[in-house]
C-alpha cells in the first residue's frame, strides 16, 4: 500500500519554552499529521546558542529551519503567544522571498500583533523572585521547576520579553495570504475577544477564532482540538466568533 500523506504541522512555542512543549503531542496527533517542534535560539537542544534580539531575524532563521525540514506540499504552521508573532513573521518572510506557504497559520493566545500584552508590560521590571511568582500564578512556570532552579528559565524569560517589547509590525502592515485560524482561552486574561478579530488587518484571506476552555496556557491540553483545526475539520461544542 502506498504511504499516506502527511500534513506537516510546525509548532513555535511560548515565550520562555522550548520546542518540548509540543512533544506530547507527536504521541497523541492522528497519524496522518506530523507534528514539528521548532526550538528558538537559546533553549533546549539549542540552550548553548545565543538569544536572538530582533523577532523579525529569529522568524527568519526559524523560516530556513522550517524550509529545511519541510517534506512536502501540505503544512501549517502554528505558534502560541510570542509564539504566534513569530510565526506571522515567518509568513511575511516566505512570501517576500518567494518560498512555500502554509496551508493554514495558527496564532494561539496573542492578541493582533500592533498589541502589546499589558500582563507582559507590568511584570518585565520585576524582580526574579516576584516574575516567578508571577509565572506560576499564570501557569508559566514548567512543571516540577522550582525557583531555586528556575534561573536560567528566568534568563530566557527575559529574553523572549524583551525581544517581543521591541517588536512591531511592518508598516504598511505586510497583509499574508494564508488563512489565519485564531485560537484563545476562554478565560486568558492576556487576550480579549473585541481584540481578537482584528488579525484580519493581517492577511487577506479568511480569519476565524475558537475559544477553548482555559488560561494562557490552555492550548497543551487541547491537542485534539489542535488536530481539527489542522485537518480543517468544523470542531462541534467550540465557541466560535
Amino acid at each position: 500500500m502506498p504511504n499516506t500523506p502527511r500534513t506537516q504541522l510546525f509548532c513555535v512555542p511560548h515565550a520562555g519554552g522550548s520546542a518540548g512543549v509540543f512533544r506530547p503531542w507527536q504521541r497523541s496527533f492522528p497519524e496522518d499529521i506530523e507534528v514539528v517542534p521548532l526550538e528558538p535560539a537559546g533553549r533546549g537542544v539549542r540552550r548553548g546558542e545565543p538569544f536572538a534580539t530582533e523577532l523579525t531575524d529569529a522568524a527568519a532563521e526559524l523560516s530556513a529551519m522550517m524550509l529545511d525540514r519541510l517534506t512536502g506540499d501540505d503544512f501549517v504552521l502554528l505558534g502560541h503567544c510570542m509564539g504566534a508573532l513569530l510565526a506571522y513573521e515567518m509568513v511575511c518572510h516566505l512570501e517576500r522571498h518567494g518560498r512555500q506557504t502554509p496551508r493554514t497559520l495558527i496564532v494561539s493566545g496573542r492578541n493582533p500583533p500592533h498589541l502589546q500584552t499589558a500582563w507582559g508590560k507590568r511584570v518585565a521590571g520585576l524582580p526574579d523572585d516576584a516574575l516567578f511568582a508571577e509565572l506560576s500564578a499564570v501557569g508559566g512556570v514548567p512543571k516540577g521547576l522550582s525557583r531555586a532552579m528556575a534561573q536560567g528559565f528566568l534568563d530566557i524569560i527575559r529574553n523572549d520579553q524583551r525581544m517581543v517589547h521591541a517588536y512591531t509590525p511592518a508598516q504598511p502592515v505586510h497583509r499574508v495570504t494564508t488563512p489565519v485560524r485564531v485560537l484563545a482561552g476562554s478565560e486568558d486574561e492576556m487576550t480579549h475577544a473585541d481584540q481578537l478579530p482584528g488579525w484580519s488587518a493581517y492577511t487577506t484571506g479568511p480569519v476565524g477564532v475558537d475559544y477553548l476552555p482555559g488560561g494562557h496556557y490552555f492550548l497543551y491540553d487541547w491537542p485534539e482540538q489542535v488536530a481539527l483545526r489542522v485537518a480543517g475539520t468544523p470542531a462541534p461544542g467550540v465557541a466560535t466568533a
